[in-house]
């Protein structure tokens, strides 16, 4: 597991934002990309593409034959699964609340919606409330900015998390 400095970290946020760009232009399809919300600069680990690389898995087998493009890269910013996929924009975005909200991994991943203009979809635009913290009850985004919970209470949570999920089974359904 390798730890990434914060310019690494930005720079492959910024590379994230380019290709997210480039596949929009070249397939003209909506977009979804999916991160683990891992903390730290050692968010690429075997955990984090262990779960992504079963949540992908799960996106394929709802989506099937709409998906017109799919990858994973590997990196500073974690493993990032992208897929450009043949469907209406809101029920993509709609999707992706589902597997947020409903999935026993849900809370544990950032699935990003773009549309076919590379704007992104918020959960507020369909009325849904923003995402609450995992380990408390404030909005997740509060939580991250004032750092009120320590990198070990979050990923302690993500490990727990994913065993729960592999007690389940692999690629339980929401």
């Amino acid at each position: 597991m390798r730890e990434y400095t914060a310019d690494e970290l930005l720079a492959s946020r910024e590379a994230r934002v380019n290709r997210i760009k480039k596949l929009i232009e070249h397939y003209n399809t909506p977009l979804l990309v999916m991160r683990v919300n891992y903390p730290g600069l050692k968010k690429m680990n075997d955990l984090t593409l262990k779960i992504i690389q079963d949540m992908s898995a799960l996106i394929y087998k709802i989506f099937g034959e709409k998906i017109c493009f799919k990858s994973l890269q590997q990196g500073a910013e974690g493993p990032v699964f992208m897929a450009a996929v043949a469907e209406d924009v809101i029920a993509l975005k709609r999707a992706a609340i589902n597997l947020e909200e409903e999935h026993v991994l849900g809370r544990c991943l950032d699935v990003d919606v773009y549309d076919s203009l590379g704007k992104g979809i918020s959960r507020l635009e369909l009325g849904f409330f923003r995402r609450k913290c995992y380990l408390c009850e404030d909005y997740a985004q509060h939580c991250v900015r004032a750092r009120r919970h320590s990198e070990r209470e979050v990923i302690d949570y993500i490990e727990s998390k994913f065993r729960e999920y592999r007690n389940l089974g692999t690629l339980s359904e929401i």
